[in-house]
């Protein structure tokens, strides 16, 4: 459980009674409670991924009405939005610089 206490809005106005947050989490894993908030902590990253997903390749509604359709849609996108990602990330590393220059050239191939 986490316990937040805020005397000062968003706005930056302090406030008269204090805020109180209480969350509070149920889980099977066994790990330590500052664990168990640290990882809670991070599941926005998870989100923006599954957001990427959905709007990039454009499936914030599936197709049909049958979940095994559904499941190979959305693993047919989940596979090309992996691949698109890979090819972003390594396409920066086929950038060489060629013998005597001082910036990378784009239009060098890898030797």
């Amino acid at each position: 459980m986490r316990v937040i206490e805020r005397t000062i809005d968003k706005h930056g106005q302090s406030l008269l009674v204090p805020e109180i947050e209480i969350e509070g989490w149920w889980t099977s894993l066994d790990l330590k409670e500052e664990e168990v908030i640290h990882w809670y902590a991070d599941h926005g990253t998870s989100e923006q991924f599954h957001s990427e997903l959905k709007t990039d390749l454009d499936i914030e509604r599936l197709p049909s009405g049958k979940f095994d359709t559904n499941a190979l849609v959305l693993g047919c996108s989940m596979l090309a939005y992996n691949l698109l990602r890979w090819i972003g990330q390594n396409g920066l590393c086929w950038v060489c610089v060629r013998p005597g220059a001082t910036k990378p050239s784009a239009g060098v191939s890898k030797p």
